[in-house]
């Protein structure tokens, strides 16, 4: 294969799973910090002057618990600075949930049409095999790219169960696709 052939499948591959990315979130648009987390005030910088005039006292189990559920502990402040009172926000947590049920959701949608695309890349005529290389290598960088989102929120043998599943279909399909060549040839 020529350089001006493999340029070609370079970029129709890259580009081909930039635009099922960006298809997508177009599409089904990813869950946003903002609307989880929202700041309504301006967090004041604690500017106490004498710290002997605060007497709040820090409630550790709170803190601990708040904590240990993911929650951030906000604190308010009075007009010398000292705190008045503590609250555990859940958002961060709220918001990790939402895009680990995205994740998971977008892994369904994008998984096949990866997979569509490194089957067709592989049985598009040989008189284009320059554009087929490239969907092939569409194909196979958006399952990296799905595959790579999800991974965070798998566990270690999730992780190995589906990266070994993924490559067993690679090359169980690369397979046929040799055999079926060798049968025309």
């Amino acid at each position: 294969m020529n350089l001006k052939k493999v340029m070609l499948s370079l970029g129709v591959g890259i580009l081909a799973a930039l635009f099922i990315g960006f298809l997508i979130e177009a599409i089904y648009p990813s869950p946003k910090y903002q609307d989880y987390c929202k700041r309504e005030f301006e967090i004041p910088v604690p500017q106490v002057v004498k710290q002997e005039k605060c007497s709040y006292v820090y409630d550790t189990e709170f803190r601990n618990k708040c904590a240990d559920e993911k929650g951030i502990v906000r604190q308010d402040y009075d007009s010398n600075g000292c705190v008045i009172k503590e609250t555990c926000d859940y958002c961060q947590k709220e918001f990790q949930n939402a895009d680990e049920k995205y994740n998971r959701i977008l892994f369904y949608i994008t998984a096949p049409i990866g997979l569509l695309m490194i089957i067709l890349g592989l049985y598009l005529p040989a008189n284009i095999d320059a554009i087929a290389g490239g969907i092939l290598l569409g194909g196979i960088l958006t399952m990296i790219q799905i595959t790579m989102r999800v991974f965070g929120n798998l566990g270690k043998w999730y992780r190995v169960i589906l990266l070994g599943l993924e490559l067993i279909l690679v090359i169980w399909i690369g397979i046929k696709k040799v055999h079926e060549v060798k049968k025309k040839g």
